[in-house]
């Protein structure tokens, strides 16, 4: 399927204002997921998937990278779902997020953090 739209980290965009951060560090706490993959296990995938398009269009606002993927699920529905392996993203994404994380969310992501310092 092809992308829907696309961000880039532009820095002549205005950036996201705190609000803007914990609405979508509270909506990645819930629907998110921080993961390693086994085959290339130096890689730290983060992402995120619904199928309110207006929700996640304004989610990559507030990341500023990616691009929407549709996904057709067996009910007919369509999904949005956004992720990132690149490790400049997912550490950008994953500091900007962190002060509004519970303690799992925050344990997950300092440790993708760690394993980024200590690889990059």
């Amino acid at each position: 399927p092809e992308a829907l739209s696309q961000h880039s980290l532009n820095q002549d965009e205005p950036g996201p204002t705190s609000t803007d951060i914990a609405w979508a560090a509270g909506l990645f706490e819930g629907e998110g997921w921080i993961s390693s993959w086994r085959k290339q296990p130096n890689l730290r995938c983060i992402g995120i998937e619904m199928t309110d398009e207006d929700v996640m269009e304004r989610f990559m606002k507030v990341v500023n990278y990616g691009r929407l993927m549709p996904k057709l699920y067996d009910s007919g529905k369509t999904g949005y779902r956004w992720q990132t392996s690149k490790h400049t993203v997912v550490a950008h994404v994953l500091k900007l997020f962190l002060p509004y994380f519970g303690t799992r969310r925050s344990e997950r992501a300092n440790e993708a953090l760690r394993h980024y310092e200590t690889t990059y």
